[in-house]
């Protein structure tokens, strides 16, 4: 179970208002993780909801979301697989991953850079490229490579965000680096939003792709 913070609300509305989204209601969101409401994002935003699902489900949208443990409605998917619901493909307008992918390596909870756990974990990044229509927003809190030590099977460098959006034609939204645990300032994550533009497969190859992983 992840938590969402004040932060995270604040990337998601800035990266959705980017592309003239100002209102959620009737739009299909795909949310990675069964993620709670952190006190600092019910304080800013007067929010009451325990969990993030009955929160975008009150704003009208028709939410999703996927984790193993399938708890508060989440769809238990394993994401090391292709997607086995036909309707979730270039489905979604928007998909948030705050604080899930880099624990998708076919282990939990473990650091792994032996081959066959980069493939699971291309396997994860092409999942969520099929499940975004064109035009779908992304929303990543990515543990950067040397903070938050012993968290997540991968970290992530600005240089795999940039070669990922190139080589899939994403439109770049948002990508910065910062610190948002208000309970310590020791973890920096990389907060990245871009926009689908093409439906096209998903690049690199997995050969390809491993090698951009830190």
């Amino acid at each position: 179970m992840m938590g969402i913070h004040a932060f995270a609300l604040d990337m998601l509305y800035e990266s959705l208002k980017a592309v003239g989204i100002t209102s959620l209601k009737g739009k299909w969101m795909l949310e990675l993780g069964n993620q709670i409401i952190r006190n600092d994002a019910k304080k800013k935003f007067g929010l009451t909801h325990l969990n993030a699902k009955s929160y975008f489900l009150s704003l009208g949208c028709n939410h999703h979301s996927i984790d193993l443990n399938g708890l508060d409605g989440a769809v238990p998917l394993d994401m090391t697989k292709p997607v086995p619901i036909e309707k979730y493909l270039s489905r979604f307008d928007i998909i948030t991953d705050f604080g899930c992918i880099e624990h998708i390596c076919g282990v939990d909870n473990a650091r792994r850079t032996t081959e066959p756990y980069r493939l699971y974990h291309w396997q994860a990044w092409k999942n969520i490229h099929d499940m975004g229509k064109t035009g779908c927003v992304y929303i990543h809190m990515l543990p950067l490579t040397g903070s938050v030590p012993g968290h997540g099977a991968f970290h992530y460098t600005e240089d795999f965000c940039e070669k990922v959006e190139q080589a899939n034609k994403y439109q770049r939204l948002k990508l910065i680096i910062h610190s948002t645990d208000p309970r310590t300032t020791k973890r920096d994550y990389i907060w990245w939003s871009y926009m689908k533009t093409e439906d096209e497969p998903f690049k690199p190859e997995k050969e390809i792709f491993k090698e951009w992983l830190p």
